[in-house]
Formats: C-alpha cells, structure tokens, sequence
C-alpha cells in the first residue's frame, strides 16, 4: 500500500510550484488528474514540465464554460484535494473556489498557490518568479561577480513553495482525519521565498551585532565560496574537516604550511574526478561542480536508485530524476510519463457517470481532546544538529506539532542567527542520554512520541541507540527520519556533508556563477541544500504520518542533501542526444534573456518579465521604441533569443533613464510584468511590514537573553487548523523541568538529576 493510495488529486497548477510539489504526492501513491484547458497548460512545450508533470493521468475541461464547470464541480465531489496556482479572483470567477465547493464538498483540502498571500496588498502583483525574486529581497541578498542585485538562476521562491505545497495539503489531510473535515490552506512564491531567509532575517531586540553573527554578505561572496577551488578540467568544492586518513596538503603534494598561492597551483594539477574520490576515499568533503546537465550522473543518485528511465511518448526513452524522500514502508514509484493531453479525458469523464462511493468517516478523536492545529497531536523529538536536521523539525513545531529539542548538557548549539533560524516554536531539554538515568528519560521520551528527527551520519543513531529497530521496541508505531549528505546505501554513504556540497552536486554553483560565461561557480548564501533537505525530510514525516493514521503503521524514512537538492535540477532529463534544454546565466548575472532580466535604472534596478508577445509589444511602445516590434532581429520570441546582447544594448540605457519607481508605474499602465529590485536591508523591511505581522508571515516572541525577536513566521497557512509559534527558539535545557514533570518526575528527583549532572537547566 502506498502511503496516498486512495487519495485523488485535481490538480490546476501550471508553472514551477504545483507541477513539481503535486509530483512528490503523485509518486507516493496519490490518484492525480492533471486539469488543463483544451489548447493544454501555457507552459506544456517547456522541457521541465516533461518531468514535473509525469505520474497523473490528462484531462481537458474548459473552465470558462458552463459544461467545464459542471464536470469540474463533479470531479471535485469525488476528489480529496484541489490544487491551483491561479492569480486570486480566478477560481472565484469560475464560481469554482474553496467557498463555492465547500458546501458540496466539505472533506475537500483545497490547496492554493499564488504569487503572493492572497490577503496581501501584493496578492494582484503579477506572479512570475522573478519578480517575487526582486521584490521579497533575495536578489540584494546574493553577493555575485559584480556589484548590485544579482538574478538567481534558480527559481528559489518557486523551489522551495514547490516543497511547501505538498507539506500543506500532508498536514490538512492529517487534520481531516481527526476532525473530518476539509479546509482551505495556502502557500505562496514570496512565502517559499522567506523559507530561504530563516537563518539570514532575524531582528533582536538585544545583542544584534555581537550574538548573532550574521552571515557574510560581501563582494565578492565569502564563507563557502572560499572552499571552491580551480582543476585542470574544471572546478571542486571542498568542505574541510579532519578526514580519516591522508590531509588535504598530503593529497596536494604540498607542504603544510604552503602559502595560498601555491596550493592554487597544486589543484590546478589534479584533475577532478581523481581528486574528489582520492577525497572521499580519506574521509573529507568535496564534490565536483557540475552542470545542471551532469546531475543525473551522480554515483550516489544511481546507487540510490533515484534515477529512472522514463518513455515518453512525445520525446522517446529518457533519463530523469526519480523519487528523492524514501519511506521504508511505502516507498513510492515512478507511475509513468507525462500523458498526452487530455489522454483520459474520455475515461475519467465517464467515471463520472458511475455512482459516487461515500466519503470516509473521520477517525474519532480521543476524548477530550480538540485539534486546533494542522499537527496539534503530534509530539516530535528533535535530535538534530547543524541546520537541516532541525530546520525541519522547526517546521513541524509551526504547523503545530510539540517538538521537544533533545541536547547534551552545556551542548554548545550553532553560533548565532543559524541557531536562531531553526530553533522558533521548540521546547528544550537537556539530558545526558549516555548514563543509566538519561537514557530512561529518553525511552520515556520516545514512549510519549509520534517521530524522532535527526540528521546523524550514518551508523551514529545505531551506536546510541536510537535507531528506528531499536525505537520501534519502545514505540512501535514510531516514525523515524534521518536526513543524510548522501543516504543510507551506496559508494558515499559513510560520508557527511554540507550543504555547498549539495549545492556543487546539484548544479546550481555552475549554473549560478555562471561558469560556462567565464565565472567562478558561486555559491547560493541561502543554504539551498540545507533548506530542501529539511523541507523533503518534512514532506516524508508527513507521508509517514498519514499513512500510520490509516494502518497504525509507523516506519524509516530518509532524505539527504544530495536527493533533495538535486530535486532543484530534476527539470533537466536526459535523452540519446544529450541533456534537455534549459535556460542560462548571463555573464554579468542580471537575467536569462533581454526580456526575462534586470536592469539598472535612475538609482536603483528593475527587473522585468515581458514574456508574451503582447507584453513585448506593450514594452516597446512603453520605452518609445516603437519601431523596435518590427525589427527583423526581433520580431519573434526566436530571433529576441538570437540577437539577445543587442537587443540588450538597445533597451539598457533606455532603463538608465528613469527611476525604478518611474518604471513600475508606467509598466503597471501598459500591462508589463515588473518590479523594482527590493534591498530589505538585511530583512528589515519585510520583519517590520505591519501586514506581513497580521497575515502571520511574520512572527514575534519574547527570548530569555535576546529579547523581543522578530523572524520569519507562517510559510503555510490554513483556514481551519492554523498553525502556530509557541516559543521563541529556546536556550538549552530552557523547558527541561516541565518535560520531566510532564514525564511524571517530582520536584525532589528532578533536582537530585540536576545536581548529579544528568539534567540540566537555567
């Protein structure tokens, strides 16, 4: 059984975030019917949507229409889950939003994905991904090759939304099953933009500059870039440590205390195949920096498993990403290519004509017992450390869970805003786990919980015994997860990790830089790596969770770096002739192509998105250029594409002439895409929005040293079981006394513990 058999999915999305994240639910066993419009989804020829829309079955309605409406509201009365990316009002329009649908269909999860919270001032802003990029602040946020704002290649707001999206809808039917009923839930681009912020946009009231430590913003960019070094056939990024046998200077061939310019040269003479395993094989970090292009060839993701031959029926045989969480249990599969359009069309519109099954009853909830949040009977214990393992549990605390951080006595945390940025909403306690005493409270600990969290390399949990086969003899329906750097099996598997290593693997360093233009490979100061790995763990605890409400089964599950970065990339697939196609980075880092880019203005950047032909029509005559339309070297999107540096030269110094604000106001007019390229100074403009702090994206809490903090808040939000931030993020062993009185300890032994060392707290 598969952890969503049975669940149907209608799903609406188009773009980046609803393709890709309904995909994670469709390879776990979710029945999804993909809605286009009978000319098919806008974006349908892009080669990406070749992968994200694979596993779902095709059917056309025509929504502005009286009988597509009638179909639609029939095959919502049958479905669990409705997914949309539409600009707010559209559905509303149709007479086919959550309140049209509800009374009909009150079990049904109805999941909406907009540029921006539909609440917002923002909510009509046109929503290409770009634009969220500019306006949320992440692209002063990147330090690049040159000064300014710099264009991420990666979609980040729609990336990480595209994790957010199946969180939200896991925990709604979670919800379902104890209240048994449906509700609207919500995620956006600037929220997935946010989720990349976490540890960097954090306001204390007291002790900024010294105890949070923010990280390095600087031209050119410093902390992991520094470890990306030059090969004679390309570029390596190492992640230092002690390592298990020969040292990196021994593996150079220089001496210890050679000067920089030295060991510059000593890599310039290795090749880069030969020194990452020479690496690997002495216990230390390192990764090729590959090409999007390359990724699917990665050791590790074929011994894994996590990469399919798929046979389209458009393209052929080709090489894709597959499944990236793996659940023990219910482990998913790859259920076929992206169909035809409208290929079930006939089929699932007979169905129709059958009569409906029954809805489900709701699983009774205990007695006594409300559930005011999306995950409000879920008791979590986090043994994380670093940023992934506890990010993720983070997220579970803010969709509602009691997530009880578990630390060594006087354990030392991550330093400043890191620590901060995955700590919100946690209770800690501090216990020596190693005696005889500890290692009661932590039995007693897992006997109480529903999912025990880490991020430990391979072989750790066994050695202190909490290992899923020794937890499950506690608990037998406990749900455990590791998140790796590489995963439990394969040629790395022994090995940690960072999250630039993900980075490297995935592409995204090559893509960013860009190398093939002539630049170093850039890290990403958003911790890329780090953010998916911890939002796929989360997606997989939710699997997990929805299936054991159903069975009573709990069960493993893994993520790891590696997978879940490399996710980012998976709309590039291969075929006999090589890698799809997909877009590229300019040498100076402004966009990916003259109508998809920023420009510099009259004090400030812009950043554009004329997409459409009428948007390109709309623009020249915007910019006084009318004559420009007619142009033969670009008259068509083809011959833009051609003639891209020229047409750049043309429009620059027609952007220079103006302010940004100028720019936007007379492209608003004329229906242009656009947005000025926002500096949040640090996220200051975004934690002291008044409405960012009424919509809940903003929270505020209280922290015994720090004072009033304010950090990043909601990145799902649900209309009938809300999340929640209960706690600032603790210090350590801040909660311990109430978890021990909570485990039935008095007062007399919870003070003899302390004295003795075993427990501690302030």
């Amino acid at each position: 059984m598969d952890a969503l058999e049975g669940v149907t999915i209608l799903d609406l999305t188009r773009g980046v975030s609803g393709p890709l994240g309904v995909l994670l639910l469709a390879e776990h066993g979710a029945d999804v019917i993909k809605v286009e419009p009978p000319e098919g989804d806008p974006g349908r020829a892009r080669p990406e949507q070749r992968v994200w829309n694979r596993s779902r079955r095709s059917v056309t309605l025509d929504l502005k229409s009286e009988s597509g409406q009638e179909h639609f509201r029939a095959l919502a009365a049958r479905a669990d889950v409705v997914v949309e990316s539409f600009a707010p009002g559209t559905m509303e329009g149709f007479g086919l939003d959550y309140a049209s649908l509800a009374p009909t269909c009150p079990r049904l999860v109805y999941m909406s994905v907009p540029a921006y919270p539909s609440a917002s001032r923002h909510a009509s802003r046109p929503g290409w991904d770009a634009l969220v990029q500019a306006r949320s602040g992440l692209q002063y946020e990147q330090p690049g090759w040159r000064e300014g704002p710099i264009f991420l290649h990666s979609p980040l707001p729609s990336m990480a939304a595209a994790y957010l999206v199946p969180i939200g809808i896991l925990a709604a039917l979670s919800a379902r099953e104890e209240t048994g009923r449906g509700q609207r839930v919500e995620t956006s681009l600037f929220q997935g933009a946010m989720a990349l912020t976490t540890m960097l946009w954090i306001h204390a009231e007291h002790g900024q500059a010294d105890s949070q430590r923010p990280m390095e913003k600087s031209y050119p960019p410093g902390v992991h870039q520094r470890n990306v070094h030059e090969v004679a056939d390309g570029w390596v990024h190492l992640a230092y440590g002690k390592g298990t046998g020969r040292s990196l200077t021994e593996i150079l061939g220089v001496a210890p205390d050679a000067d920089p310019a030295a060991i510059e040269e000593a890599f310039r003479r290795q090749t880069r195949a030969a020194l990452v395993d020479e690496l690997h094989a002495n216990g230390l970090g390192a990764e090729a920096v590959v090409s999007m292009g390359e990724v699917l060839r990665h050791e590790q993701l074929l011994a894994t498993d996590a990469v399919v031959e798929v046979d389209d029926p458009e393209v052929g045989p080709t090489t894709q990403l597959g499944i990236t969480v793996r659940l023990a249990g219910t482990p998913g599969r790859v259920r076929g290519p992206r169909p035809v359009l409208g290929e079930h069309t006939s089929s699932v519109l007979a169905a129709l004509e059958s009569p409906a099954a029954p809805a489900a009853p709701a699983a009774p909830a205990a007695p006594g017992r409300t559930h005011e949040h999306a995950l409000g009977d879920l008791v979590v214990l986090d043994l994380g450390r670093a940023y992934a393992g506890p990010f993720a549990a983070m997220v579970l605390a803010g969709l509602g869970a009691d997530v009880i951080k578990v630390q060594a006595p006087g354990a030392p945390g991550m330093w400043g805003a890191p620590e901060l940025g995955c700590g919100q909403g946690k209770r800690s306690i501090a216990v020596d786990l190693k005696c005889p005493e500890g290692a009661r409270i932590g039995r007693e600990l897992v006997a109480r919980a529903d999912v025990v969290h880490h991020n430990m390399v391979k072989g750790v949990a066994e050695r202190l015994g909490i290992d899923h086969d020794t937890l499950r003899k506690i608990k037998p329906d406990i749900i455990t997860c590791n998140s790796f750097m590489y995963g439990p099996i394969g040629p790395l598997a022994d090995l940690g990790g960072l999250d630039p290593l993900a980075q490297a693997a995935a592409g995204l360093e090559y893509e960013a830089g860009p190398v093939e233009a002539g630049n170093t490979p850039l890290w990403g100061r958003f911790g890329y790596g780090d953010t998916a790995n911890a939002l796929s763990s989360v997606v997989g605890v939710l699997l997990a969770l929805y299936h054991r409400k159903r069975t009573g089964e709990g069960q493993s599950l893994w993520a790891s770096l590696l997978h879940a970065t490399a996710l980012w990339a998976s709309g590039v697939y291969e075929t006999s002739d090589g890698p799809s196609e997909y877009p590229r980075l300019d040498q100076q880092q402004t966009g990916l192509g003259a109508l998809y880019r920023q420009y510099p203005a009259h004090g400030g950047w812009v950043q554009i998105a004329a997409v459409t032909p009428a948007h390109w029509d709309a623009l020249c005559h915007a910019l006084g250029r009318s004559a420009l339309v007619d142009d033969p070297r670009f008259s068509t999107p083809d011959a833009r594409r051609a003639h891209r540096s020229e047409l750049e030269a043309e429009l620059a110094p027609i952007f220079a002439t103006q302010t940004p604000l100028q720019w936007r106001r007379g492209l608003d007019r004329v229906g242009v895409p656009c947005e000025i390229v926002v500096d949040t100074l640090d996220g200051e403009s975004v934690l002291f929005d008044d409405e960012n702090i009424a919509l809940g994206l903003v929270a505020e809490t209280e922290h015994p040293v720090h004072g009033r903090l304010r950090q990043v808040g909601q990145l799902v939000t649900f209309d009938d079981t809300p999340g929640r931030v209960r706690y600032p993020p603790p210090v350590v062993g801040e909660h311990t006394r109430e978890i021990m009185q909570w485990l039935g300890y008095d007062d007399d032994t919870i003070a003899s513990y302390r004295t003795r060392g075993i427990i501690e707290y302030p």
